[in-house]
Parts: structure tokens; sequence; C-alpha cells
């Protein structure tokens, strides 16, 4: 019985490939258009079922009598040869790719790239493909991206692509937005805090808001209630906190202070009042935005699953958040730059990483400062972190392309 060694030399040796292509070139066209692999290393198991499953169709086709367009293809752009990349010169971040220098980066990773796909080609030979191997497709070449702009050009042209502002995922390390595919869950503990908003006609008033995104209390624009859910107004000491009722005994515990009732409405009652953010003092831009600052309304987004019943809402970095902002025009402040740090309208943590123990530790310690944190508390939940560089992602409002599907 002849090896697999002896197969592949033979048909090398006797061009079995070719002689098969020039047999069927003048019959029925098959076209196969090859989904390319990543050029960013090894082969692994994935792209051995792939190209093998791709193989027993075109030989299928073959044996059936059609001239098949086999050209395989190579994808060679995007986050997969970045990292790879990045990872070879020892690079951590994109700041240190402009240091760098772009130019010098984007050789790089064109030569790892080309050094991948020789490694590849003769790997998926070794495995029997029959392919052009002599005449791949690459999606750094010219011909490659001329042809996407001209897909570009056309979808625009019958007004199919849109710019748009919306709150996506985002890798501040890879400094790019990610679609949920490249997004994995896991759990973490991390500090969750309940915040006091001080109500504008009740100056000894508070609502109670619950977030475990600390961060995010420097873009709040507005709290979100229930409107069919019962809230009350509990005397606290000498102050009145606002809290949903199925809530208020479990919060009240979690903070160990004893409360009286006295007042309930609907969340529909609390519809429009006014709130003192926090931190006009820290982020002095808050201060200019009209028609913030208030109660608004959200079925979808309020339950007593957990917290206060008062969902923060900050448009500008929560993709439910946006939704109800743009609803109800709320500014959608979002000052936040692609690594994710906070931008000159931030104030105070202008430069600040967004999602970092110190920032969160700053912002608490000037929520102190007003007397707006009723208590911190260490909280399990899932968080989204990138599927590339394994970096907790932020969400964050920022133009971007969209093409319509109907």
């Amino acid at each position: 019985m002849l090896s697999e060694e002896q197969v592949l030399e033979f048909w090398d040796k006797k061009k079995v490939y070719k002689k098969v292509k020039n047999s069927l070139k003048n019959k029925k066209q098959f076209t196969f258009l090859d989904g390319p692999p990543y050029a960013n290393g090894k082969i692994h198991l994935g792209h051995a079922w792939n190209r093998t499953f791709k193989d027993i169709v075109l030989r299928y086709k073959r044996m059936n009598g059609f001239n098949v367009n086999d050209r395989p293809g190579f994808d060679t752009h995007g986050l997969p040869i970045e990292k790879a990349t990045e990872k070879k010169l020892g690079i951590k971040n994109k700041r240190e790719i402009e240091e760098y220098g772009a130019e010098k980066f984007i050789s790089e990773c064109k030569k790892l790239a080309k050094e991948n796909i020789k490694s590849m080609t003769e790997d998926f030979k070794r495995l029997g493909v029959w392919m052009d191997w002599e005449n791949p497709y690459y999606t750094f070449s010219d011909e490659y991206i001329d042809g996407v702009w001209w897909m570009v050009k056309n979808v625009y042209d019958k007004k199919l692509l849109y710019k748009d502002l919306k709150v996506i995922e985002w890798c501040p390390v890879c400094g790019t937005a990610l679609a949920k595919s490249n997004i994995f869950y896991k759990e973490i503990e991390e500090n969750s805090i309940f915040v006091k908003m001080r109500s504008k006609e009740d100056p000894n008033t508070y609502y109670i808001v619950w977030t475990t995104t600390p961060w995010t209390i420097p873009l709040n624009e507005a709290i979100m209630v229930n409107p069919d859910l019962t809230y009350v107004k509990a005397k606290v000491g000498d102050e009145y906190y606002i809290i949903a009722e199925g809530l208020v005994g479990a919060v009240m515990g979690l903070v160990g202070k004893s409360f009286e009732i006295v007042e309930k409405f609907t969340g529909k009652e609390l519809e429009g009042k006014e709130y003192i953010f926090p931190l006009l003092e820290e982020v002095p831009k808050q201060t200019e935005f009209k028609n913030a600052h208030r109660i608004v309304l959200s079925k979808e987004y309020v339950s007593l699953d957990a917290g206060t019943g008062l969902v923060h809402c900050a448009p500008g970095c929560g993709p439910e958040d946006f939704t109800v902002g743009k609803k109800e025009k709320l500014p959608i402040f979002s000052p936040i730059s692609a690594d994710g740090r906070y931008e000159i309208d931030a104030g105070k943590y202008t430069g600040m990483y967004t999602k970092s123990e110190e920032t969160e530790n700053l912002i608490i310690s000037d929520l102190k400062k007003h007397n707006a944190l009723l208590m911190e508390n260490p909280v399990k939940h899932d968080y989204p972190f990138c599927e590339r560089c394994k970096s907790p992602i932020i969400f964050r409002a920022t133009e971007q392309w969209f093409l319509k599907v109907k």
C-alpha cells in the first residue's frame, strides 16, 4: 500500500492536478469562493477540517465534469495579524505601535503574514487538498483592496451605507470596535456602589441608584424607573431615600440602617423630577447640558432583580442607556478616547483610564466628599472581555459605518 507521502509525490511528479484541470477547462464552470483563513500562525484542527470538507466538495464537482474555480485565499488583515505581530515585537498597546512607526509595523505585519502563508500552504498540500496553490489571493494585495473599494462605492451609490452614532463594544487595548463574536464573558468580583442623587425640589431627599460600573458615574445623564413599579420614600435618620418598595428592605439591610416608609407612589409619578448631579465640581461640562439629570421611564431596563429599582443612565457608555437616551433626547456624553482614557470634557478625570481601579477609587472618594455615596459593596457578576487580548472591554458612543440589511 502506498503511503501518503508516496501519493503526494506521485501527484506532484505526474502533475495530476494540472492534468485534471486542463481536461475540464472547456466544461461548465463551478465557482468556489474560498472563505480565507487568517494567516496569523500555524494551521490547527479547525483549518484541517475546513480544508478537508472543501476538498471533498471540489473533488466531487470535478468528478461530475465541472471546471472548478478553486482559487484559495488568505486573510491578512485585522486584529489576528496585528496581535501576532505585537507579540513578536513585544508591543503591548497602540501607543507603542505609534512609537515604533506605523509603516514599519505594517511592513512587519505583511512579513509575518507571508511567512505564515508559506508554511500554511505546505501544510494544506500535505493534507492532500487540491487547490490552485500557485495563484492564491491575499487580502493585502492591491487587487483585493481595489475590489473592496469597488464594493463599498456600489453599496454607497445604492444608499445602503450610512454613518451613525451608536454605543458599541470597544476594546481599549486593541483600540477598535468589536463584534459580539469577539467577546467572551467571565465572572469577576469588583466593587458596586449605591449612589445618592439629591432631589432638586427637596435637598434632604435622595434617589438611590446602584451600579457595578462606578467609572460611568461621571457620564450620568438620567435615572431610569419602571412606571409600573411602586416606589417608597423612606426616612433614614435625617434623610429620605427613594427606592423601589420591593427592594427597600434588602437595600437597607445591606446598608445596616433602620428605616420608616413615609410615602408611596408609582414610577410614573416620578417622571420628569430633577436631581442634582453629584460631580458637577469635578465634571463642569455637565453644567452645560439641558434636558438632563431627571427621572425617565423604562419598562424594559428596570426590574426588581437587583439594585434599588432606580437605574443609573449614562447614554454615552451603555447600549440600553443609549436607547433610552435617544428616546428621551438626553445628551450622549462620551468623552472617551480610543485607548479607553477620559478626554478633556471629563474634567478632573481627563487622561485617566476609564475602567481602572485607580479611576474608580477616585470617583468613589469624590462621591464621599459630596455626601453622595451610600455604600460600597463587592459583587460577583459577568463582565465582557476581548477574545483577542483577554482585556476587559468598555462601551463607548462612537460614529461607525453600517450596512443596511433588508
